[in-house]
């Protein structure tokens, strides 16, 4: 029979739940019990029959007393079954009255367990809060000691960082002095820095020298700062004799790129740039390998003739030559910015091409003013919350955001690859390389289209070349006297006097022939690097030979430290 309630059939292994299930639990006992009761009352009517029958027989009956003791043991035996199923029957009703109790009492028990439980967690939770705040005003209490030994560890390697710059700026020569006009300048190794917009009237050995000993002061620094470049330099090294500088979109792509002029082999790319898989022509098919992609050119940072006549002769070097100074004057630019040094007005033409005032603001200036020591009474951090956290929070990034080697890529705290680093490098504010390359390119071309230029007598040069060896020499000791390091070696002086032109004359055997100066490039050697040679360009005769000058060709001698 199916519960009204629960909905279940009832069964001997089904706990009880409802009344009905008491009831389908009793039906099968109550229909014994019933079927007992049923034959109890045919035997009470056999036996009252067999009596009424034996009464009207009489005596005929009482004839045969074999049949009326059979018929008495039947009832007898009749009446014992019935009394053994009435036992059953009551002793099921015990047992099932005995689970009952049972399962009352685990009833019982389970509540009182379940008060011990409430009644426990009652008496801890009086004190939870306290201890909860306890607990997390120590964990808070060890946050805020930690990160301020992060902080005053940071602090300390970031002064590390930008004293080891410092020292290898001024190892390399890295000075400010003021020329007799009143003029500042700037020179590294005894070098003067080249400045962008002064390149038509330097000599490519200047220029070259210059920017070569730029490139490798400025891979040592962002080595000691930890601080990747936005358009990546490379170094000479082997079968890669001098410095170059690719795009900013090329940048970081490529290595065992090739040197520009060289043959090209095939670039390996980066481990980060998954290079296009190869696909092997099947035996049916004739189609090749797929082919690597093509690898960029790096722009060059050496140039070895003057610019006005490298731009007439090859265009295309001369607007990758001024691409790639471009580019390293907006690293240089990037990096002071990065390490909270000012460059000028903000996307100001003149203060990015000015690479030697960055560099030294950068390198020299910031020494003197070194980050502000907390006084004794702070030793240790307070506790702020709410808007004055935040608030001192902000204070605490300005005033490190101005110290040398706070920002970098090299460490967690301060990270500029993550959201707060690129939130700060969008803050720059930098005019985009193209745009500076195109101003450079007007300005260097307005000035070739708006020179004058002299043409001199043949035999106006002949004292000024004797004279020219004579402080070429001169120079030379000098610069092997100033610098003892041995950071730079002597150079040719290419061009002595700029400011008569660019070209000269010489008269070659009956009439007059046109002769170019060749320019040629200065030998030098950084701190760990020495280049193991430099061409030097000499000049070229009327008849094609090549003619070169006492000390300024081959290989130069280094002076020793």
């Amino acid at each position: 029979m199916q519960c009204d309630i629960c909905l279940r059939t009832g069964g001997q292994k089904l706990p009880l739940l409802c009344p009905t299930d008491a009831r389908n639990q009793l039906y099968e006992p109550r229909i014994q019990l019933a079927e007992v009761l049923i034959e109890k009352d045919a035997l009470d009517q056999q036996i009252t029959t067999s009596l009424s029958s034996r009464s009207k027989l009489g005596e005929q009956e009482d004839d045969r007393p074999g049949n009326s003791r059979l018929h008495v043991d039947m009832i007898i035996a009749e009446k014992e079954q019935a009394e053994d199923r009435t036992q059953q029957i009551i002793a099921h009703a015990d047992e099932l009255r005995a689970n009952i109790g049972k399962a009352r009492e685990e009833i019982a028990r389970r509540r009182a367990a379940i008060r011990h439980r409430r009644s426990e967690r009652e008496a801890i939770s009086n004190g939870l809060e306290a201890r909860r705040a306890r607990q997390m005003e120590e964990v808070e209490k060890v946050v805020r000691m930690t990160r301020y030994k992060w902080n005053q560890v940071h602090s300390i390697t970031a002064s590390s960082k930008a004293f080891l710059c410092g020292e290898a700026a001024k190892l390399y020569g890295l000075r400010k002095v003021k020329r007799n006009s009143g003029a500042e300048e700037y020179r590294i190794g005894g070098v003067g820095i080249v400045d962008l917009r002064a390149m038509n009237t330097t000599s490519p050995a200047q220029i070259s020298t210059s920017l070569s000993h730029i490139v490798h002061l400025l891979i040592l620094s962002t080595h000691y700062l930890a601080i990747r470049l936005p358009a990546e330099i490379t170094l000479p090294h082997r079968d890669y004799p001098l410095p170059t500088i690719f795009p900013l979109f090329s940048s970081y792509k490529y290595e065992n790129v090739p040197f520009p002029g060289t043959i090209p082999a095939s670039p390996n790319p980066h481990p980060q740039q998954h290079p296009l898989p190869r696909r092997t022509a099947s035996p049916n098919t004739a189609s090749p390998t797929r082919e690597q992609p093509k690898p960029p050119r790096p722009r060059p940072l050496f140039v070895q003739r003057p610019l006005p006549l490298f731009a007439a002769d090859d265009p295309a070097g001369h607007a990758l030559f001024l691409e790639g100074v471009t580019l390293l004057a907006y690293d240089v630019a990037w990096l002071c910015r990065s390490q909270g040094v000012p460059v000028g007005e903000v996307g100001n033409f003149e203060d990015v091409c000015n690479i030697g005032q960055n560099l030294f603001n950068l390198l020299i200036a910031t020494q003197g003013r070194g980050p502000s020591r907390t006084s004794s009474t702070k030793s240790t951090p307070t506790k702020t919350t709410g808007r004055e956290g935040e608030v001192n929070g902000e204070r605490e990034k300005e005033r490190a955001g101005g110290l040398m080697g706070y920002y970098s890529h090299g460490t967690a705290h301060s990270y500029l690859g993550s959201s707060a680093g690129v939130e700060f490098t969008r803050g720059f504010k930098l005019p985009s390389p193209t745009k500076l390359v195109d101003k450079l390119k007007s300005r260097l071309a307005s000035e070739v289209a708006n020179a004058e230029w002299e043409i001199l007598d043949p035999d106006a040069w002949a004292i000024e070349d004797d004279l020219g060896q004579q402080q070429q020499q001169e120079q030379q000791e000098m610069l092997l006297g100033e610098e003892g390091d041995g950071i730079v070696v002597g150079a040719r002086r290419e061009g002595d006097d700029v400011a008569r032109g660019l070209f000269g004359w010489e008269g070659g055997g009956g009439g007059n022939a046109v002769r170019r100066y060749g320019y040629g490039m200065q030998s030098f050697m950084s701190m760990r690097t020495v280049m193991d040679a430099v061409e030097v360009i000499g000049g070229v005769a009327a008849g094609g030979e090549r003619k070169s000058g006492s000390g300024t060709s081959g290989w130069t001698k280094l002076k020793p430290r």
